[in-house]
């Protein structure tokens, strides 16, 4: 079986803003402010609807028959490729982000997606099994990875991704983007064991696997290296 975790990471549809949203002509930071200000009219704060989304990195963990890889794509296409022949998906509140944002840009895109990414069956969203469905009830990706002795979140807030962004600060954003997917990746494995999907012997496997992996890769995150 092949199953990826995964994590995207997006900016305001910048595009749509200049088209639409009478901001032709402006800087991509002064757009993008405009497009939170007028959110935060509207709704109370600056959180943007789906569809302005616009997805800069999608990282992903591959595991399959043992083997286990960590990609990035700054193309949705690629990503799609990628995960075309997979048959389990794990996120960390993936129903209400992730999954939304990915299904409405292949719309917009012209894509044709892997059906079982929107199939419960085939979805595992960490952040609702573990909360029973309530998730503010919950805490989020950082606190829930450190309960567990993993090193968490890189920045203190994906709103950081907007800035590094504006600074062209590419790298830095698949780095905190893969950062994510590690901790997702490790919680899902945990998760496994809990439920008596693998053994605790499967479960020190697995994450010397994915040691193994990080040690000789060109990802560099050190931080996960040490807790595994």
């Amino acid at each position: 079986m092949r199953t990826i975790a995964f994590d995207v990471e997006t900016i305001p549809d910048l595009e749509y803003g200049k088209k639409n949203m009478n901001l032709d002509g402006l800087s991509d930071e002064d757009i993008g402010r405009s497009m939170f200000f007028q959110q935060l009219q509207k709704k109370g704060d600056e959180f943007l609807p789906i569809d302005l989304h616009k997805i800069i990195t999608i990282s992903c963990i591959a595991e399959e028959n043992g083997i286990i890889e960590l990609k990035s794509f700054t193309q949705l296409e690629h990503f799609i490729n990628f995960i075309k022949d997979a048959d389990q998906f794990v996120t960390w509140n993936g129903h209400r982000f992730d999954v939304p944002v990915i299904a409405f840009r292949t719309l917009i895109e012209h894509l044709v997606i892997n059906n079982k990414l929107l199939d419960d069956k085939h979805h595992t969203d960490l952040k609702a099994v573990l909360s029973n469905g309530n998730i503010s009830l919950i805490s989020g990706l950082d606190r829930v990875s450190k309960h567990l002795g993993l090193p968490g979140k890189t920045l203190h807030s994906g709103t950081v991704v907007w800035d590094l962004y504006l600074d062209n600060k590419i790298q830095e954003i698949i780095q905190y983007c893969e950062a994510d997917v590690l901790n997702t990746y490790l919680i899902y494995i945990h998760h496994q064991y809990t439920i008596a999907e693998i053994s605790n012997d499967q479960l020190r496997e697995k994450k010397e696997t994915l040691k193994s992996f990080l040690s000789s890769s060109e990802h560099h995150h050190n931080e996960f290296i040490e807790k595994l």
